[in-house]
This record gives C-alpha cells, sequence and structure tokens, in this order.
C-alpha cells in the first residue's frame, strides 16, 4: 500500500509499525531520519548489533534476506532487517536474486521482523518485486518537497529554537535553497549560530551565510543568456567555478535547463497546464512552474539551436578539440548572440 512519507513518522510515534516497507525518492535526508526513528523505535540501544541487520542489496541473496527475517530478536519484540539498493527493485538493476521465491515470502514475515528495503537510486515501479512489496506492505516515496513545504519546515525548525526568519527573507532563502532538506537543514544551524543571541533571521544575514545552490545559480545564468545579458551570465559561471563546479556537470545542468524549457514551451503551446506539463514530464511543478517563466526568454529555434550548442561543445571538450573553460564561456556567448 502507498503511503505519504509524513504517514510513517506518524505510525512510530504511535507504534503502528508493518513488517514490510520500502523507502524511495530523491529527498534522502527525511528518508534517512525515518530510518533512524524506525531503528530507534524498534530496538534498543545496547541490542543494535543482535536486532538490527543491514545487507547489502548487491550481494544479498534470497536465503540471506529470508534467514535474516526468520532470525528471532533478542531480549526483544521486534528486529529491523534493512536492505540497501536491491538491484531488482532499482532502475536498471539486474536481479541477482530469486524474485519469484522472495516475492512468495514477503507476506509471510514473521511479525517479529521489519523488513525495509532501502533506495538511494532510482527505483523502477514496473518491476514485479515492487508490485509485490506495494501490496505485501507499504511502499514510500520520500518526495522533495514543494517551495511552501520546505517554508513551513523552516519555520517549524527555528521555532523550536526560539527562533524566526523575517517573511521576505524566507521567500528569499526558499528561492535560492534549491530543496535538498539536508543542505537546508545545515543552512538554519549556521543561521542560527551567526545571529547568536538576536531571535530574527534577515536577508542580509542570510547573504552572508548561505551559499545558493549550483541549480539555482545555472537557472540565473539561463535566465541571463535569455535576456542576452553575456557579461552576467559569465560572471555566473565564473562564480560557480570559483566554488569548484565541475565543467561537465555545470553543461549537464545548463542543457538539462534548457531542455526543460523546450518541453515546458511546447506543450505549454499545445494548451496543457502547468499541472498536466508536470504529470507528464514527470518533473517537480516548481521546476515546471519555474521552467515556464523562463520560457518567455526564448523562442523554440533559439532552444533547439542552444541544446545543439550544449552537444557541440560536450563533444569538442570530450574529444580534446576545445578546452574545457573556453568552451562552456564560448557556449554562453553563442547562446546570447541575437
Amino acid at each position: 500500500m502507498k503511503a505519504g512519507y509524513m504517514e510513517i513518522f506518524e505510525d512510530i510515534k504511535k507504534g503502528r509499525i508493518d513488517r514490510l516497507y520500502l523507502f524511495y525518492g530523491q529527498e534522502g535526508y527525511v528518508k534517512e531520519q525515518a530510518l533512524s526513528q524506525l531503528s530507534q523505535a524498534l530496538v534498543a540501544l545496547g541490542l543494535k548489533d543482535l536486532n538490527y541487520q543491514v545487507l547489502d542489496g548487491e550481494a544479498a541473496s534470497t536465503d540471506d534476506i529470508i534467514n535474516a527475517c526468520e532470525t528471532l530478536p533478542f531480549m526483544s519484540d521486534r528486529r529491523l532487517v534493512v536492505v540497501k539498493d536491491l538491484p531488482a527493485l532499482l532502475q536498471g538493476g539486474r536481479s541477482n536474486i530469486d524474485e519469484d521465491r522472495l516475492k512468495s515470502y514477503l507476506p509471510r514475515i514473521p511479525s517479529s521482523t521489519c523488513l525495509v528495503f532501502y533506495c538511494t537510486e532510482e527505483v523502477n515501479k514496473r518491476k514485479g518485486l515492487f508490485t509485490a512489496v506495494d501490496k505485501a506492505g507499504k511502499v514510500i516515496e520520500f518526495e522533495l518537497l514543494k517551495p511552501e513545504e520546505i517554508a513551513t519546515w523552516i519555520r517549524s525548525t527555528l521555532k523550536r529554537h526560539g527562533k524566526q526568519m523575517e517573511p521576505s527573507a524566507l521567500k528569499y532563502y526558499v528561492s535560492i535553497a534549491g530543496n535538498r532538506l539536508e543542505d537546508i537543514y545545515n543552512d538554519i544551524q549556521k543561521l542560527m549560530v551567526y545571529i547568536g543571541d538576536r531571535d530574527v533571521i534577515t536577508r542580509a544575514d542570510i547573504d552572508k551565510v548561505v551559499t545558493p545552490a549550483v541549480e539555482y545559480t545555472v537557472f540565473q545564468l539561463v535566465e541571463a543568456i535569455g535576456v542576452k545579458k553575456a557579461d552576467q551570465a559569465l560572471v555566473l559561471l565564473h562564480q560557480l567555478l570559483a566554488e569548484g563546479q565541475n565543467i561537465f556537470a555545470l553543461l549537464a545542468l545548463i542543457a538539462r535547463q534548457v531542455r526543460i524549457i523546450f518541453q515546458c514551451k511546447g506543450l505549454a503551446e499545445k494548451g496543457l497546464s502547468a499541472g498536466e506539463i508536470a504529470q507528464k514530464l514527470g518533473l517537480h511543478p516548481y521546476v515546471v512552474k519555474k521552467g515556464l517563466e523562463q520560457s518567455r526568454y526564448f523562442s523554440m529555434e533559439q532552444l533547439k539551436r542552444g541544446l545543439k550548442e550544449c552537444l557541440k561543445v560536450d563533444y569538442g571538450i570530450k574529444s580534446g578539440r576545445i578546452q574545457q573553460r573556453l568552451g562552456i564561456e564560448m557556449l554562453i556567448i553563442n547562446m546570447c548572440k541575437k
């Protein structure tokens, strides 16, 4: 049964813990927190070595998984078994287990065991094992938070420490922070240390302490390209390089953003709403919203040309025909031409 990931925290708090779970999704920080709280609820600290078993999915056999589940807990009612990144559940992963045997076993997991398939990589929802886990237990997707959810989480976190953030500063922070909660958590900790005895975090504090997410700076860079401000775009590029960002990673991010804008613009022109576009492309609604905002700066022809330029520069650098830094700088200059 599919469940929202906030539900798992409520279930743990109330002691409603099932025998079988699948944890997956991009929000790694919350996913790790859920596993941590699950282990705290099920396993006494002094008995962790006996009642908490982690299996490497790449190396685990069907017998390994079943035997771990059949092992009785020691001086405890329950034990926790975690199988990490089982290839049979992953996108492109090749099965290294007897899937039919494991699928038939899942409904028979002892009540003394909680089995968690924990995936840090992308899962394939069409695989038979995914369907079997969904039927016999709870499948929980840890999705990246939406901006308004991030803002709520920040307010709640700061409130617990007797702090708050100015509303305008909060809106600004959410726009530059990205959506990885672990990074946001680290930013909040640094901000609280920085303001010391003060109760309110301001935009000036954020500018002093926080480094904008790479995706946000790339978004700004592409926007500068859209309005043909090559000098501004190059300043942002040099800022990213000074922060130690890899040129190939930046090139991939620029190409990805241009592709998203191209897809959003094309589908919007066909009459699809932002929600329908997000569903069709499998993108986060916030990403689509930003893509649609930026699409007004580009024609479809400019976007096609931009994608071709990205491929051309990527090939040129990898083949040794173009120096890395020069190649990405020339890409930006060429994309800014009217």
